[in-house]
């Protein structure tokens, strides 16, 4: 009875416990991650371990907007990226750890397409995924991140400009730590 309670305890604060693998006789220990969506709004940054965006000196990738088509998801505060052809699914912290060299630099625009996976390690060390899931338009204020992080004076403004099909950024990520 005493175990069932502190199971459920552990359950019930909400947090990954490391697993340990026995396969084949190894010890390997995997911490259990957690896929995520988010809205990278336009022209703003971002901080994977945290999810927030603005920028900080800890923010991950940076949406920058070109114009009106074009932008380009920049890695800042050295972070490192590589665009790969490898199922989102099947990449894992392992996988990521392998390549020797992720480049610093910038995802460009042409690469930013719904279904385009990236490797990634952050600035403070940490590997993860990420896989463009499409985009969001400047007047649509109807998600989290806009409630959360516009005011209504910028809301206000923009609706007085062209409507930009596809100005926020929607990303799926696993963060391994």
């Amino acid at each position: 009875m005493v175990i069932a309670i502190i199971v459920l305890a552990i359950i019930g604060c909400g947090k990954s416990l490391p697993v340990k693998s026995e396969a084949l006789g190894s010890s390997v220990e995997k911490t259990e991650s957690k896929t995520k969506t988010t809205t990278i709004l336009g022209t703003y940054s971002w901080d994977v371990e945290t999810d927030t965006l603005g920028s900080t000196s800890k923010s991950d990738f940076w949406w920058e907007r070109i114009d009106t088509t074009k932008g380009n998801l920049v890695a800042q505060n050295g972070t490192t990226v590589e665009v790969t052809a490898k199922d989102f699914a099947s990449i894992d912290k392992k996988y990521i750890q392998q390549f020797p060299v992720l480049r610093y630099g910038r995802i460009n625009y042409s690469d930013i397409k719904p279904g385009t996976v990236v490797m990634f390690k952050t600035g403070e060390g940490h590997y993860g995924k990420l896989r463009i899931k499409g985009y969001r338009a400047l007047h649509d204020f109807d998600f989290k991140e806009a409630r959360e992080y516009l005011e209504a004076s910028w809301k206000n403004f923009v609706m007085h400009k062209q409507d930009i099909k596809s100005y926020h950024l929607i990303v799926e990520y696993t963060l391994f730590k």
